[in-house]
């Protein structure tokens, strides 16, 4: 039996392996971690300012944490920017003509 805690694999006798961690994630939280850091908040202090738990704010700083978009929008509020502050740079690749 698999369980999964927090983006963590639970195996039935104990031993656990991380999920993959997508890049777009781990720089999103990069940005939620920048901008708290430099308005000079704590995990607590932002939790509370976008109605969040604190173990999410650090599960989203880690990457380790997909968002909804009215996180998101929680998020840009507590941290006083637009939605598009936090988000990462797409990689865009050609289409390839059929």
């Amino acid at each position: 039996m698999l369980r999964i805690v927090c983006g963590t694999i639970i195996h039935k006798d104990g031993c656990f392996a991380s999920m993959k961690v997508s890049r777009f994630a781990q720089e999103f939280g990069g940005k939620v971690r920048a901008l708290r850091e430099a308005r000079g908040m704590s995990q607590e202090v932002l939790a509370d300012a976008a109605r969040l738990h604190r173990t999410h704010i650090s599960l989203i700083e880690r990457g380790q944490r997909s968002v909804r978009l009215e996180t998101v929008e929680r998020l840009a509020f507590a941290l006083g920017v637009q939605p598009a502050r936090l988000m990462p740079t797409v990689r865009l690749q050609p289409v390839k003509q059929l």
